[in-house]
């Protein structure tokens, strides 16, 4: 009886870059929506309630997000948390360009680098753009809150992007790196990271500085770019196909 064979390692990497784009127009329509659907005009002011400043906005969603901004409101103590652990997210981005600089140095060559480690440099390339797209080229809508004296784009919520691209690729490169020979140390780290990453999300929810649009946002936008890293990582363009003979 012959055993059903399994899908070539091209096959499978055309197939997780279908899901990617079919994920990819599934989170580009849901910002199009955010923009242009139930748009309702907010007065937005200073967090602490002192009419010290004041303007208006339009937001999508104006009903859902309204209604959470009105039970939320502003928490300084989870803004604070969520902005300090959001600095420690620089610290696995500067610990794995180190291994890869050094990596680099002692082999005498770039490509010689830990493919997990080369493919997080378009990765946090794709980070950077989509930041920069949304911050300055198209501005979905803002705070709910003047913060330090002004009114700042707020779609995607950045901190969320971020905690779960740099925490999920981090785990990811490090489970890669330390394999079997350091599980204790990977697992460690990991639980860590997710903590790390749990902390900023949550807290940037709960402090009330962003809608809950932007905080939606910004999980399915990281989601789609790991989702794109997931592919890359699992696929070896030099695999070679196993021939069975029987």
């Amino acid at each position: 009886m012959k055993e059903s064979k399994k899908p070539s390692n091209k096959k499978m990497f055309k197939n997780r870059i279908i899901a990617c784009v079919i994920f990819t127009l599934f989170t580009i329509g849901f910002t199009l929506l955010i923009k242009n659907v139930g748009t309702g005009e907010v007065i937005v002011g200073e967090p602490s309630g002192e009419v010290i400043t004041s303007t208006s906005t339009t937001v999508g969603f104006y009903i859902t997000n309204t209604k959470f901004k009105n039970s939320i409101g502003y928490n300084d103590t989870w803004y604070k948390i969520s902005k300090y652990s959001g600095y420690l997210l620089v610290v696995p981005v500067a610990t794995l360009a180190l291994i890869g600089i050094y990596q680099m140095i002692k082999r005498k060559s770039f490509k010689k680098v830990d493919r997990e480690l080369k493919l997080l440099v378009p990765f946090y390339a794709a980070i950077a753009a989509v930041y920069l797209f949304f911050e300055k080229l198209f501005i979905v809508n803002y705070r709910p809150f003047i913060m330090d004296g002004e009114l700042e784009p707020s779609y995607p919520s950045s901190h969320t992007l971020f905690a779960i691209c740099i925490c999920c690729s981090s785990m990811m490169v490090i489970a890669r790196l330390l394999r079997e020979k350091r599980a204790k140390l990977a697992i460690f780290i990991n639980l860590a990271l997710t903590l790390l990453m749990i902390i900023t999300v949550i807290g940037r929810l709960l402090s009330g500085v962003h809608w809950i649009t932007d905080i939606l946002g910004g999980f399915f936008i990281a989601s789609t770019l790991i989702f794109y890293l997931v592919t890359f990582l699992q696929y070896n363009p030099k695999q070679k196909k196993t021939k069975e003979k029987e």
